[in-house]
C-alpha cells in the first residue's frame, strides 16, 4: 500500500490516499480487465455449446480441427487460406489446407469398426472436413456414420432381397459379427452397396452445401492430399465437374468409386440445389443394376448432362504393391490409391510425413519407398500380376477365354515355344525377349509383363502344378528405372 502514497505524504493518512486512487482505477484498467474477462467467457460458452454440434457429424472431433474451424469463421471453407496453409500444430504444421474439400467416406457397418480407425488415426488426422456413410446409423471411435440407405424408397427396401443384411443389421441387439455369421455378408454387403452413392450425395450437399468440391471415396482408399490439393488449385469449382478413373458398364463410363471421384460445386448444385427425392426417382432402377458409382454416373447425367473425365492415373485404382511402374504412369503425380489395407495406409501415411507431407508424390516415389528393395531373382507362392502376354499349350489344359485371348499363337521364338513347360523355360524365354521386365509362370502358363509389378502373395497349393512362381529380372529392371528416373515438371489432368 506504501507504493500508492504520494510523495511527502505520511502513513497517518494512507487510507484517505488509497480511496482517492481506486476509483481512477477502477474506471481504466479495471474496467478494461472485467470486459476482457466477460468475453473470454461468453467465448468459452459458446464454444463449448457449438463443439458438440461440430462432432456430431464426425468432421470437427479435435481441438485442433475445431481452432481450424473457428479461425475460417465457421464456414468450413477458407477464403484466403491457400494451398500449403496449415492445419493444427506438430504433424499437421506441414499438412495442406483442405477446407475446401469435403471428403465423404463411404463403408459398410460389417466393415467399418475394420476400416474407420485406422483412417482417423492416420490419413483424417489433418483433415478437418470429413462425412461417413454407410448401411447402418453407427458411432465408430467418437464418430458418427450416417446412415445412407433410411430414405431409400420403402417398397424397395421391403420387396428385395438386396436388404436382407440392412433389415439383419438394424434388429441386431448385439454385435454385427454375432449377427452375421451363418450369412456370404461379402456378397449381401456388395449387393446393399450399389443404392448407396446417390442417397449418400444427396444428403452430403444437404448437410453440406457450401465446399468448393466433394470427394467421394471408399473405407479402404488412400488420398495423397497435397497431390490432391495441388491440383485443384488449378480446377475451377465452379465449373461442372465429375472427375475420376473412368469405368464401363455397357459402354457407360462412370468414375470408379474406389478409386475415388471428385465433384465440384456447380455439378452439386445442378444435381441437387433446391430439388427433392432426387435420389429416390433411381432407387426402382438400382435394383437391377450392379453398382453404384455407374448409377451415381448415370443420374447425374441424365439430370445435368455432365460426364465423367477421366483423371487416371492421378486418380488410381491401385497401391504401391500393385501399381504397373511404366513410362507412362512412372512420372505422374498420385492423389489416391485403393484398395489399402490398414498396414499399407499407415505405411503411407508415415512415408508422407517423413516428407513433411511435400509435393509433389509421384507414382516413381512409391516405387523407391515400397517396391524397389522387395523385388528378387523370384519368389514362391506369389503372383507379380505379369499378364501382358501368355504362352501356354491349350491343348494340355482347359483355359478362360481370356487366358486363351492373350496368348500368343504365331512367330514364336524358340524359347518362347517352350516356355509354358516350366518356371525356369518361363525364365529363359523372358531373358530372350528384350522388353520382359518380369513373369510368372502358374497352371502352364508362361506370362511376361513390360512393366514393374510387386504383386502379392498366393495360397500355397499341394500341388506344385497350381503353385504361383514370378521372377524379376533385376539388371533389366535397374536399368530401366536409371533411364527414367529423371522427371520434368508436373503436370495435372485439365489443368
Amino acid at each position: 500500500m506504501l507504493g500508492i502514497l504520494d510523495k511527502g505524504q505520511t502513513r497517518a493518512a494512507p487510507f484517505a490516499t488509497y480511496t482517492m486512487l481506486a476509483p481512477r482505477g477502477f474506471s481504466r484498467r479495471s474496467v478494461v480487465i472485467f470486459a476482457l474477462f466477460a468475453s473470454f467467457i461468453v467465448g468459452l460458452f459458446f464454444a463449448s455449446s457449438r463443439m458438440g454440434a461440430l462432432c456430431e457429424d464426425g468432421s470437427y472431433c479435435d481441438i485442433s480441427s475445431f481452432r481450424h474451424h473457428l479461425s475460417l469463421g465457421g464456414s468450413g471453407k477458407s477464403a484466403s487460406h491457400g494451398v500449403g496453409s496449415t492445419v493444427g500444430s506438430g504433424e499437421c504444421d506441414h499438412f495442406p489446407d483442405t477446407s475446401s474439400v469435403l471428403l465423404v467416406m463411404k463403408t459398410g457397418a460389417s466393415e467399418a469398426y475394420g476400416k474407420l480407425p485406422n483412417q482417423i488415426m492416420t490419413n483424417l488426422k489433418c483433415v478437418p472436413n470429413y462425412l461417413f456413410f454407410g448401411d447402418m446409423a453407427q458411432k465408430v471411435a467418437g464418430h458418427t456414420v450416417h446412415d445412407s440407405l433410411d430414405t431409400v424408397i420403402p417398397d424397395v427396401k421391403r420387396k428385395n432381397k438386396d436388404f436382407n443384411l440392412y433389415h439383419r443389421q438394424q434388429q441386431c441387439p448385439i454385435d454385427l459379427d454375432s449377427c452375421n455369421k451363418n450369412h456370404n455378408v461379402g456378397q449381401e454387403a456388395w449387393s446393399l452397396d450399389k443404392y448407396k452413392n446417390i442417397h449418400m450425395a444427396e444428403k452430403t450437399y444437404a448437410m453440406r452445401p457450401n465446399h468448393d468440391w466433394y470427394l467421394f471415396v471408399d473405407a479402404d482408399t488412400y488420398v495423397v492430399w497435397p497431390t490432391m490439393m495441388k491440383w485443384l488449385s488449378k480446377l475451377n469449382p465452379k465449373q461442372p465437374l465429375y472427375i475420376g478413373s473412368v469405368a464401363y458398364v455397357a459402354n457407360f463410363p462412370f468414375g470408379h468409386g474406389g478409386s475415388g471421384y471428385l465433384v465440384s460445386q456447380a455439378a452439386m448444385h445442378k444435381l441437387f440445389h433446391g430439388k427433392n427425392g432426387v435420389a429416390n426417382r433411381w432407387d426402382e432402377r438400382a435394383t437391377h443394376e450392379c453398382c453404384g458409382d455407374f448409377m451415381f454416373s448415370l443420374a447425374l447425367h441424365t439430370e445435368t448432362g455432365v460426364s465423367v473425365q477421366n483423371a487416371w492415373p492421378t486418380i488410381n485404382g491401385e497401391k504401391p504393391h500393385t501399381l504397373p511402374y511404366a513410362e507412362n504412369e512412372w512420372c505422374q503425380p498420385i492423389a489416391t490409391m485403393h484398395h489399402a489395407g490398414a498396414q499399407e495406409i499407415s505405411d503411407i501415411y508415415a512415408f508422407e510425413k517423413g516428407r513433411n507431407f511435400s509435393y509433389p508424390l509421384r507414382i516413381k516415389d512409391l516405387y523407391h519407398e515400397f517396391v524397389e528393395d522387395q523385388l528378387v531373382v523370384s519368389r514362391n507362392d506369389w503372383n507379380n500380376l505379369s499378364d501382358d502376354v501368355f504362352y501356354l499349350n491349350k491343348s494340355a489344359s482347359a483355359y478362360s477365354d481370356w487366358e486363351l485371348g492373350r496368348a500368343k499363337k504365331g512367330d514364336l521364338t524358340a524359347l518362347e515355344a517352350v516356355a509354358h513347360r516350366s518356371f525356369e523355360d518361363c525364365r529363359k524365354a523372358c531373358d530372350g525377349a528384350s522388353d520382359c521386365l518380369q513373369y510368372r509362370f502358374w497352371n502352364g502358363i508362361c506370362s511376361f509383363s513390360k512393366t514393374i509389378k510387386h504383386g502379392n502373395p498366393t495360397k500355397l497349393e499341394k500341388e506344385v502344378w497350381w503353385r504361383f512362381k514370378s521372377g524379376w529380372n533385376l539388371k533389366r529392371i535397374k536399368e530401366w528405372v536409371t533411364a527414367h528416373d529423371t522427371c520434368g515438371s508436373v503436370s495435372f489432368p485439365f489443368q
